[in-house]
């Protein structure tokens, strides 16, 4: 049975509290296999070269994306069973599976460093769930949520100040966003933290009229209330997905995985703390304990993503695909002209030009000469498109020259 404390609708319950627990682990080991399967079809697809399709014609993708779907659903759920300030640092979960699949199914290398950071994580998900595994669910109706919670001083003047903090990183995130990974993980942490604090009560709501039928989305003028917290987690998760986007285009994985973990993370458990109380009752161990553990998921998390991405391009011609796209996007769409990162880039192109010439005159010897004689010799019998089969190399030092040659017409 049971045991209610003061406030009737919020209930010590165990058993509801550590299937809360258990969705959230599987959840989040659902989505990250989700994103290494969605990796996989990519793969295989730039593989294809000219042949490769758009990838949402690729159904390993779409499947992919239907377990994602199913994941971040779970994790919806979750959050009605168990605490925010549980669940979202759970979410360290992803990145353990993450590496475990890159290793043994994508056949990424698997280092010494990653086997701290993997005892790490599961040190750090084994203290919090210590730490508040079998604290209260609240099971608010809308009136009481109305009034114990959304406005009450201290959750108005965390909005206000919220919003704020937003409103400001919005404003500056050009100018500061593609130098420090923090802005546009910040951002998205923030939005995201709506989504998280929305599906708590909303998972109340749908709990107390399935499991209990008390019906809370037709009753009088408040029913109102949960279908705008429904739409407020659709816009928020959205919208949030699309900076951490923007994270990751200006800046490499093994910086924002962490960063937007740890951003993330203390977002949710503030605004929990101060909307819900989370920590209300709390004792002074068991909140050490709690932020020891986040601590230590969160070395295991930078741990494991640390230089993953630099160890190979995800398919031949990456790195000189991404270069080029990074010089027109920094170039041509901001202030700073030739002056900015787009005019470093071009140096780097430049510099990457010698480099292949070097490789294209050892596939041809130091003396071009007899080439030539064997290209004049055969140029009468064959059609244009054999003649200049070249090697890969040659093909990319001809595409840099292009992309040089139109960059200077622009800059002039």
């Amino acid at each position: 049975m049971p045991s209610t404390t003061p406030v009737g609708y919020i209930v010590l319950y165990d058993d509801i509290t550590w299937f809360g627990i258990s969705l959230a682990i599987v959840s989040n080991a659902f989505i990250s296999t989700s994103l290494n399967v969605q990796k996989w079809a990519h793969n295989k697809n730039e593989a294809l070269g000219e042949h490769r399709k758009p990838y949402t014609k690729l159904p390993v993708w779409w499947f992919g994306t239907a377990m994602n779907a199913i994941g971040e659903l779970g994790n919806l759920v979750a959050y009605g069973y168990a605490e925010s300030t549980v669940v979202a640092p759970i979410g360290a979960v992803g990145v353990l599976c993450s590496a475990l699949i890159a290793t043994f199914a994508l056949r990424e290398p698997f280092r010494k460093t990653d086997i701290v950071g993997i005892l790490c994580i599961i040190a750090g998900v084994v203290l919090i769930v210590w730490a508040k595994g079998t604290e209260a669910v609240i099971e608010p109706t809308v009136e009481e949520a109305i009034q114990d919670y959304f406005i009450k001083p201290q959750s108005i003047i965390y909005t206000v100040l919220s919003l704020g903090a937003t409103a400001a990183i919005y404003k500056y995130r050009h100018v500061y966003g593609e130098k420090y990974a923090i802005v546009y993980t910040m951002l998205c942490s923030l939005i995201a933290q709506w989504t998280v604090l929305g599906c708590k009560t909303f998972m109340a709501f749908v709990r107390l009229s399935v499991e209990k039928g008390n019906n809370q989305f037709c009753c009088g003028v408040t029913a109102v209330v949960p279908w705008v917290m429904f739409l407020v987690i659709v816009v928020c998760a959205v919208w949030s997905l699309h900076y951490l986007q923007m994270a990751m285009r200006y800046h490499n994985n093994n910086k924002v995985i962490p960063t937007y973990y740890a951003t993330f993370t203390l977002c949710c458990i503030v605004g929990a703390a101060v909307v819900y109380r989370e920590f209300e009752g709390a004792s002074a161990a068991s909140i050490l304990t709690f932020f020891l553990g986040c601590f230590v998921a969160g070395v295991g998390v930078f741990t494991v993503s640390k230089d993953r991405e630099k160890e190979a391009p995800t398919f031949p011609g990456a790195t000189d695909l991404r270069m080029i796209e990074d010089m027109f996007d920094d170039d041509s769409t901001r202030p700073g002209g030739k002056h900015g990162r787009g005019s470093r880039r071009f140096v780097e192109l430049e510099e990457l030009n010698v480099r292949n010439s070097s490789v294209c005159a050892s596939e041809g010897g130091a003396d071009d000469s007899p080439r030539q004689s064997e290209h004049d010799s055969i140029a009468p019998a064959l059609g244009d498109s054999e003649i200049h089969a070249e090697s890969p190399a040659s093909r990319v030092q001809g595409g840099l020259l292009d992309v040089q040659e139109g960059v200077k017409d622009l800059q002039g």
